[in-house]
């Protein structure tokens, strides 16, 4: 009886390399998830929706209006955008921000967390970012949040750029 020498050969070798490869680069994004939070999709204090848009008493158009005023950037950005949408989009996109606004901070909070585990919200499929003017940034919702009070609750005007 001789030694088989297939178990040693180029071919099984080239498998190895390649198993051990694929766990490798698994076990690296597994860490990287782990390490960077992705790896449990619960909400804190500021993801998905920052702590102060859950808490604010304003509504969608004096945050927008706040927002055009201390953020010019990130409101023509988003108008730009909301623009580029069907006028179904932009009036479900309207409807969804009312709504989370008429909320009260409990209710927020609990669809921050749905929000969080289930991406399985239509609007969400047909624009990603309906609210990221609103729920993208907590030093842009700190700013506005401080100010947001000064404007008038129900300007439907900031729709419209």
């Amino acid at each position: 009886m001789g030694i088989d020498t297939n178990i040693c050969g180029p071919r099984n070798r080239r498998s190895l390399l390649l198993r051990t490869g694929v766990a490798t680069v698994v076990a690296g994004a597994y860490i990287w998830a782990a390490a960077t939070g992705l790896a449990s999709a619960d909400a804190t204090d500021d993801y998905p929706i920052p702590h102060r848009m859950l808490t604010t008493t304003c509504t969608a158009a004096q945050i927008m209006a706040a927002a055009r005023d201390v953020e010019p950037v990130y409101y023509e950005r988003y108008m730009i955008d909301f623009a580029n949408h069907s006028p179904d989009i932009q009036q479900a996109t309207k409807d969804q921000l009312h709504w989370f606004y008429a909320q009260t901070p409990q209710q927020r909070r609990a669809y921050s967390e749905e929000l969080a585990t289930n991406f399985a919200d239509p609007l969400t499929a047909a624009w990603p970012n309906h609210a990221k003017l609103f729920f993208n940034n907590k030093g842009v919702a700190a700013r506005v949040a401080d100010i947001c009070t000064q404007y008038p609750p129900d300007d439907q005007s900031v729709w419209s750029w």
